[in-house]
């Protein structure tokens, strides 16, 4: 298995389990797994979901994603510390 995002059949996906759950773990790869030639599910990492998790999380609120509009329009730039403070974190 050599791609980053691979696409394997769920019987093939069980034979391999702790191969794939090795390769997602340590090299950031993707398994999509079908069933009957259709995908069902797909195999990421802890620290890809919990990414995935904090886009969909900001994507959510719509005052920050205003806020983050605004500030590319600026060009202006802030610390950490002072976005903290902007955004109420």
């Amino acid at each position: 298995m050599s791609t980053l995002n691979a696409t394997i059949p769920a019987n093939e996906a069980r034979s391999n389990l702790y191969q794939i759950l090795n390769e997602v773990g340590e090299e950031w790869r993707q398994f999509t797994i079908t069933h009957r030639g259709k995908p069902r599910a797909v195999i990421i990492s802890p620290e890809e979901f919990a990414s995935w998790q904090e886009t969909l999380e900001i994507a959510s609120n719509k005052q920050l994603v205003k806020s983050i509009k605004k500030g590319l329009r600026s060009k202006k730039t802030y610390s950490q510390r002072e976005a903290d403070k902007i955004i109420g974190w």
